[in-house]
């Protein structure tokens, strides 16, 4: 059986707008460690547990699918999904790449405007997470709020939603990494680093930041998948 709190009332929603109320409680409640690795998704239990027909649901598992989230494997159903140390690594070295673009050529166009959304999402992040479950589970939005705030100084809105969508691929172990001592300084320290090359308008400055960042968060994601799989094995 699932469990009870993953579940919002979505019964009363138009079918379009259902289908995106359950994707959007079932990939939190993946992104949160609700929903592990090999969980079955029955369509028929979330189907009752969110007051909708399996109509909405399979859309919203399909959704869910694209985002490498869920699977749907021959006779089994529907189950999450997960990603290994290859996939972790090749998604962030991609990432890296869009990334490092994407800050470099923002620091080039930024208004103050910019730099003021930047810095009032690192004392979002700042103040909003920490070693707790709850802080965990803000981390990922505001993880990616930081960062998208910077790539959106660059105008390129079609690069932005390429660097979302490999971002939540990863999201998941991103979220894990403050579950290691200190690491929440650290993480702080480095935000710090990219608000200051922004401050600076050091555009290579940013980019270096942002490409080592990202490859230094691949290997800490690829020790907290090791660990995570090592509990339940």
């Amino acid at each position: 059986m699932l469990p009870a709190s993953i579940y919002t009332h979505a019964g009363a929603e138009p079918r379009g707008i259902a289908s995106e109320a359950v994707g959007n409680a079932l990939r939190e409640a993946i992104l949160d460690g609700l929903l592990t690795e090999g969980q079955a998704l029955p369509q028929s239990e979330l189907a009752s547990g969110f007051g909708v027909s399996t109509i909405p649901v399979r859309e919203a598992l399909k959704q869910l699918e694209a985002e490498g989230l869920v699977a749907f494997q021959a006779n089994r159903g529907a189950m999450v999904t997960g990603l290994s140390e290859a996939d972790i690594i090749e998604f962030s070295e991609i990432r890296a790449m869009l990334e490092e673009r994407a800050a470099a050529q923002a620091v080039a166009r930024m208004t103050r405007l910019d730099l003021a959304r930047i810095e009032d999402a690192y004392d979002a992040f700042v103040a909003g997470t920490s070693d707790a479950p709850d802080g965990m589970a803000r981390s990922g939005p505001l993880n990616w709020a930081f960062h998208g705030a910077i790539y959106a100084a660059a105008g390129r809105p079609r690069l932005l939603e390429m660097i979302e969508a490999l971002h939540r691929r990863v999201d998941r172990y991103i979220r894990g990494h403050l579950e290691i001592a200190g690491r929440k300084h650290v993480t702080d320290a480095e935000h710090l680093a990219l608000l200051d090359a922004c401050r600076r308008r050091d555009a290579d400055a940013v980019a270096r930041l942002t490409r080592q960042h990202i490859l230094d968060a691949a290997t800490i994601s690829v020790d907290v998948l090791h660990r995570h799989r090592a509990a339940v094995g």
